[in-house]
């Protein structure tokens, strides 16, 4: 079974033809991503939970992601997506850092848009 990755944000390949997707960043932007989970609601539990956060925001933060568009998700540096693999995808939350480098932030300013 092979996976791939691709960055919504700037749609560089992160990551092709291996068996398990490990979180990382990507190489072309720096957006760090997490998640891996078979549900969005789930990845972005797991992803908050990584960059270590409050696992409470993840309803708001699933809503307020699947609400942008492409370009939405490139200003503010979230976004979602999901892997493509041989058997069921798995869901990806990539966060470009903000200003501080923390993941976190970029995430609160897009709960409180």
């Amino acid at each position: 079974m092979s996976a791939r990755l691709d960055c919504p944000l700037c749609g560089a390949v992160v990551v092709d033809g291996v068996a398990d997707i490990a979180p990382g960043a990507c190489p072309s932007c720096g957006a760090r991503y997490e998640g891996g989970e078979g549900s969005a609601p789930d990845a972005v539990r797991a992803a908050i939970a990584a960059f270590g956060g409050d696992a409470q925001d993840a309803p708001a933060l699933t809503d307020a992601v699947f609400r942008l568009g492409p370009a939405d998700s490139a200003e503010c540096g979230v976004a979602i997506t999901s892997d493509s693999r041989d058997d069921f995808y798995r869901w990806w939350l990539f966060v470009r850092p903000m200003g501080d480098g923390e993941p976190l932030t970029a995430i609160a300013a897009l709960i409180r848009a």
